[in-house]
């Protein structure tokens, strides 16, 4: 549970006559990563013979499949069937689709082509309807030219002034007080285009095949709508061939994947002219089961465990209850822990709720956590990130409703406060531990909490290296000796906890644990010691974030708490009250997780795991990478 799963390397050689067939028994087991691996004397793996004609097929299929993709109907997923990879093969040769796909796809892309010019040739002919009678067709003659565009009717006067000074003869025509407008002139000026664009004139580009604007706009809709009832029958017809066709695709390209990926894994193989050998990993638990089924090609396939050493790394699969789950998703995305490395997502489960809860630390704002963590894992339910972070939150309730018990906080308010608030005057049931009346005290207890994870974090990296690299095992002990000789130190001789013998006895110890340090870290070690100072004090967070979560919770009571003496207003109240609390609760949940998160991932986290891990990927039919 706190160490990954056992794996065990293994070597398999196999005669090249039936090569085929254990590669296939060991895809469907799905049971062993296999190695890309050089042997002496062997030649450098090479795809089967096969390979070149699936991969031409698989080619061809997902192309085709790519285009009925496009068009199909379907909102549920297809679980793809395995067939005969030499009738997959046979299908996709005799498959004809693919031109008419071709045919129907460019036919759709023209169509949708074509209705975006008739469209934008609407907009233009549209603009000159206004025009009532007149054939723009008619109006280039050898002497006579026009341009047409859009101009502030109210400027109109401005442009009629430039072109007097620049054009003989011109008429300008804006019905109604348009500004579409339309310019008559003699072929004299070649820049009467400048002219006009320089006066704020913008030019339309009519359609050349434009007469009568109205007769030309029923021609173009007449066109439009038979475009576009071309472009619904290529579209049904693309719908009709996804609907016949993908399922069948599906099968087939599923099939020839699994072809080519047996195919391909030959080229991590080692070849002699008879034989073949490959390595790779496999769980230990799992090595009898791929004994067996090496065991039906007699001796014709061998298998054999190799020992390995901390050199080479196997894969990591981690090995949690499934309580675990959101924690596993902190370690698997800050770095994978390395197969020899303990996995602390177990002690993650115990220690980030802890803090969390003692942050928050209020048995109403547990309440709320619950609730609101709950309706989040199911609004999140798909969602890999916020379902994970939503039941963290909800694990964390629980801790945080029995720190809130510890402090006696009731929604920010002690349990004899709230009774006093509604006329019961009692003493107090217990007396808590009060954070705004106890904030040095509060503030020593996250340090001794600090120290305590930080302890545990060396312990765990100590572990770790003992059995390969004692060194750094002693290293990690020395920090020990560090952390609590300077803790022993500095609270006898700056703060009189303990007596000042005491004191020295820690300043002793942090010498020897400081030697210890030079010589199994040498400088680099020693000059990390005085962050170990800070990541004890990063601990103290716990206090400060919490104690600023317990202000605003009393002012929150200070001002809307719906009590007695608030008479009819308290029906007001109630509702700003809650939802004031609400939102202090959930930027309580928000902070706490990233403060605990913190704690645990950078501070005690990084005091013995490495990382680096691999995720496990067995050659398997049914592994998703």
């Amino acid at each position: 549970m706190l160490k990954p799963t056992p794996m065990q390397k293994v070597r398999i050689y196999s005669l090249r006559s039936n090569l085929s067939d254990v590669i296939e028994e060991l895809h469907v087991a799905g049971l062993m990563e296999i190695n890309q691996k050089k042997f002496d004397g062997l030649e450098v793996g090479r795809p089967l013979e096969f390979f070149n004609v699936v991969s031409e097929q698989l080619i061809k299929v997902r192309a085709i499949n790519a285009m009925l993709e496009k068009y199909s109907n379907k909102t549920k997923s297809y679980e793809p069937k395995t067939i005969d990879v030499n009738d997959a093969i046979k299908r996709t040769k005799e498959m004809t689709i693919d031109e008419k796909l071709k045919t129907l796809t460019s036919s759709v892309s023209e169509k949708e082509a074509e209705i975006s010019k008739l469209k934008e040739k609407i907009a233009v002919v549209s603009k000159l309807l206004m025009f009532k009678g007149i054939d723009f067709s008619k109006l280039n003659t050898k002497t006579l030219s026009f341009r047409i565009g859009e101009y502030p009717s109210e400027k109109l006067n401005i442009l009629k002034n430039r072109l007097d000074k620049e054009l003989d003869l011109y008429n300008l025509i804006s019905p109604d007080e348009s500004p579409t407008t339309l310019v008559l002139f003699k072929k004299s000026k070649e820049n009467i285009d400048s002219i006009l664009t320089q006066n704020g004139f913008t030019l339309l580009e009519i359609p050349p095949e434009t007469t009568v604007p109205v007769t030309t706009l029923k021609q173009l809709d007449t066109e439009l709508d038979r475009a576009k009832e071309q472009l619904e029958s290529a579209k049904k017809e693309l719908v009709a061939l996804a609907k016949n066709h993908l399922e069948e695709v599906n099968d087939i390209i599923h099939s020839l994947k699994i072809e080519a990926d047996r195919s391909e894994v030959a080229t991590k193989f080692g070849f002699s002219k008879s034989m073949v050998v490959f390595e790779g990993w496999v769980m230990k638990e799992k090595f009898p089961d791929l004994k067996k089924i090496l065991a039906k090609f007699d001796k014709s396939a061998h298998i054999e465990d190799v020992p390995f050493t901390h050199k080479e790394v196997p894969p990591t699969v981690l090995a949690n209850p499934p309580i675990t789950s959101p924690f596993e998703f902190l370690t698997t995305n800050y770095s994978l822990p390395n197969y020899f490395e303990l996995d602390p997502s177990m002690i993650y489960l115990i220690t980030l709720p802890i803090i969390y809860g003692m942050i928050v630390g209020d048995v109403f704002y547990g309440l709320l956590s619950l609730v609101m963590a709950k309706w989040m894992m199911g609004k999140f339910k798909d969602s890999y990130i916020m379902s994970n972070v939503s039941r963290i939150w909800y694990y964390s309730a629980i801790p945080t409703m029995i720190w809130g018990v510890i402090f006696d906080e009731w929604g920010g308010m002690g349990h004899a406060g709230w009774l006093g608030e509604f006329g019961i005057m009692i003493d107090p049931l217990y007396l808590g531990f009060h954070r705004m009346a106890n904030i040095a005290m509060l503030i020593a207890i996250t340090a001794i909490i600090g120290i305590l994870h930080l302890t545990l974090g060396f312990l765990i990296g100590a572990y770790n290296h003992w059995h390969h690299d004692k060194k750094h095992s002693f290293a990690k002990l020395s920090w020990i000796g560090v952390l609590y000789g300077g803790t022993i130190a500095i609270s006898s001789i700056m703060f009189g906890v303990f007596p000042e013998i005491v004191g020295f006895f820690g300043l002793g110890l942090m010498l020897v644990s400081v030697i210890g340090l030079a010589m199994t870290e040498g400088i680099i070690g020693i000059l990390e010691i005085p962050g170990l100072l800070g990541n004890v004090l990063s601990y103290t967070r716990i206090a400060a974030v919490g104690i600023v979560g317990v202000v605003i919770a009393e002012l929150i009571n200070g001002a809307f708490a719906p009590v007695p003496k608030a008479g009819l207003f308290a029906i007001i109240l109630l509702p700003i009250f809650v939802v004031l609390h609400t939102l202090n609760c959930f930027v309580a949940m928000f902070e706490a997780l990233v403060q605990g998160g913190r704690l645990n991932i950078v501070e005690f986290r990084s005091k013995f795991l490495e990382g680096g891990g691999r995720v496990f990927m067995p050659f398997s039919m049914h592994f998703k990478k």
